[in-house]
C-alpha cells in the first residue's frame, strides 16, 4: 500500500540558495534510493518564524511530497541526519493520505493534491459556481 507524506523543513536563514538547493537534493536522494517516489519540491523561500529558534526570526521553508510503500518508510534514517545537520533549524514528516481520505468522505469530491495544478475535467476556468 502506497502511503502519502509531506516533509517539511526549514533551513537557516544565512544559507544561500545554492546550498538550499544542495541540502534539499542530499535528502530527495536519501528518499528515492529507499525506494520512496518524490512527488513535488516545494521552496518557499525566506519566511518569518513564529517564535525565535537558535535566535533566528526567519528561516528558508522546504517541502518535500512523497510517496512511499508503507513496508520500509525512509524516515528514521532521514529524520536522524536531519536532528544532527546544523543547517536545519525544524523539521516534520506527516502522513497525508488519511486526512484526504478523510476530506473525500466528507466533501464527496476528489481532494486535489498540492502538486496538481489542473482544473478537474468538466469545469471550466473562471466559471460561476452553481449555488
Amino acid at each position: 500500500m502506497t502511503r502519502l507524506y509531506e516533509l517539511g523543513f526549514i533551513i537557516e536563514p544565512r544559507q544561500p540558495d545554492d546550498e538550499v538547493q544542495a541540502i534539499t537534493d542530499k535528502y530527495k536522494g536519501m528518499i528515492e534510493a529507499s525506494g520512496a517516489e518524490i512527488k513535488h519540491v516545494d521552496t518557499w523561500g525566506k519566511r518569518k518564524l513564529a517564535y525565535p529558534i537558535r535566535n533566528y526570526t526567519e528561516g528558508k521553508y522546504v517541502f518535500i511530497y512523497v510517496a512511499a510503500d508503507d513496508v520500509v518508510p525512509p524516515w528514521p534514517d532521514v529524520e536522524r541526519l536531519m536532528m544532527q545537520d546544523e543547517k536545519i533549524l525544524r523539521h516534520l514528516v506527516v502522513r497525508t493520505d488519511q486526512d484526504l481520505k478523510r476530506a473525500y468522505r466528507k466533501a464527496k469530491v476528489k481532494p486535489r493534491m498540492p502538486w496538481e495544478t489542473e482544473e478537474p475535467a468538466g469545469e471550466e476556468k473562471g466559471a460561476p459556481h452553481a449555488s
